[in-house]
């Protein structure tokens, strides 16, 4: 259903456009840092996924051939088996058909089953509702919160929930959250 290519290993063209996406306005304002990102700063991010592919993979997602998002493994520590992460959909025309679902769960199985990490976690803005919600589904715990930690760009003061999930959780709601992936 999806294909997926590393960031080093598309056109520049495409590199370009993935620094769009984070620059718009939908996905920058669901990011803890909400800064748009210059030419140079996308760049040198590029450049040290080139210099230190053992710590962040990024690749691009593809539905029938077009280009729509990224998954993310980042802050990768092989050593205790576990890694941040992050994903969104950049092109607007691909949501709302589920695609996140998908994503997600090809995320894990990546993380889990080829990298064979055994701990998942990330960072989410309480107002993600959407988000949280997809995370829980998929086997995600909180950790924690911190109140009040990013600033809106109108001033307001939002809270940050950190979840985890673990490979044995993983590995028991696999086969159930597969049943709920849409089928084309």
């Amino acid at each position: 259903m999806i294909e997926y290519r590393n960031i080093l290993d598309v056109k520049s063209e495409l590199q370009q456009r993935v620094r769009e996406w984070r620059n718009s306005d939908r996905v920058r304002m669901n990011m803890l840092a909400s800064d748009l990102i210059s030419e140079e700063q996308h760049r040198r991010w590029l450049a040290s996924l080139a210099d230190r592919p053992d710590r962040q993979i990024v690749r691009v997602a593809f539905f029938e051939g077009v280009p729509f998002g990224i998954i993310t493994l980042k802050d990768i520590d092989r050593c205790s088996f576990r890694s941040d992460w992050g994903m969104y959909i950049g092109e607007e025309c691909f949501l709302g058909r589920g695609l996140a679902k998908v994503m997600l769960f090809d995320l894990l199985v990546w993380a889990f089953e080829e990298e064979k990490l055994q701990r998942l976690y990330t960072s989410v803005l309480s107002d993600n509702a959407k988000a949280v919600a997809l995370y829980l589904e998929h086997g995600f715990h909180f950790e924690g919160r911190f109140e009040r930690h990013v600033r809106r760009e109108s001033g307001e003061l939002v809270d940050v929930y950190w979840l985890a999930v673990f490979a044995d959780v993983w590995l028991e709601k696999k086969e159930s959250l597969r049943s709920l992936l849409p089928t084309n």
